[in-house]
């Protein structure tokens, strides 16, 4: 993983063969993730299928299948940002570094949303693989012979979406950790904001503490509409919303590992 000019790709299978195997094949890659559920999943025949061409494709093409939820944008959003990290490829200034390309067309629309979403912050390159027909009824795919027709492959441009302020996301990760709700009092204590300075001195006072929390609350409410906060008074909770929610998936630092990678 991580040799900065190799050809990765991502790619969510669902009913799908054609749609996720030709744009691979017309950039000659050489890696792919797809992206699944599990064995027991309705997609898994055409998981099968896919597999099973690019094995046999003129070049070697390093497979690798990606357990995931697709219908669920948290748990996709931390897979495809495990797989960006393996692969290094999110610093923007780096030269010589071909950008993940992600197919939005496949899978489902949680997926498109979420690798949208991994190009914007992770430095991708989405494209959409437009269908010509259809060889499949909506209600009882089947894999064929051929699944697809691609017409063409259009790329999907995108913005760099940068994230908050560190001392913004620390205020989310704290929220994340308990539970997504806590008193503005054990928000402070959470955060620190009530312990003495490093060089030495007395603590802030209750009042300099409340202080403090208000302005990194402030832009996470208003601006970004991350956070919800009952009341003004110092005993009024903090509360993720559901922006929040995906905004800590996104952005925070250290957001979980897991096993979901694993080699065909």
């Amino acid at each position: 993983m991580g040799a900065p000019q190799a050809r990765v790709h991502i790619a969510p299978v669902g009913f799908e063969v054609e749609r996720v195997t030709e744009p691979l094949e017309r950039e000659h890659a050489d890696r792919v993730y797809l992206l699944t559920r599990t064995d027991r999943d309705a997609a898994a025949p055409f998981v099968a299928e896919v597999t099973r061409r690019l094995a046999h494709a003129p070049w070697p093409i390093d497979v690798r299948l990606v357990r995931t939820e697709l219908w669920d944008v948290f748990h996709a959003l931390a897979s495809l940002r495990q797989i960006f990290e393996a692969e290094r490829r999110t610093d923007r200034t780096a030269r010589d570094v071909l950008p993940i390309r992600v197919n939005v067309s496949t899978g489902t629309k949680i997926t498109a949303i979420a690798g949208t979403l991994a190009c914007m912050l992770w430095n991708g390159s989405p494209y959409y693989a437009q269908v010509t027909k259809a060889w499949y009824s909506s209600r009882a795919p089947q894999v064929g012979r051929v699944t697809d027709v691609v017409s063409r492959v259009d790329p999907v441009g995108v913005y760099e979406l940068r994230a908050p302020a560190p001392e913004l996301v620390e205020v989310l990760e704290a929220l994340g950790r308990r539970g997504g709700t806590l008193r503005k009092r054990e928000l402070i204590r959470e955060l620190g904001l009530d312990r003495p300075p490093p060089q030495g001195g007395p603590a802030a006072s209750p009042q300099a503490q409340h202080g403090r929390l208000r302005r990194r609350l402030e832009p996470l409410e208003r601006r970004w509409g991350f956070v919800r906060t009952e009341s003004p008074g110092p005993r009024a909770r903090v509360q993720l919303t559901e922006q929040g929610r995906l905004a800590l998936a996104l952005f925070a630092r250290d957001p979980g590992r897991s096993d979901a990678i694993e080699l065909i």
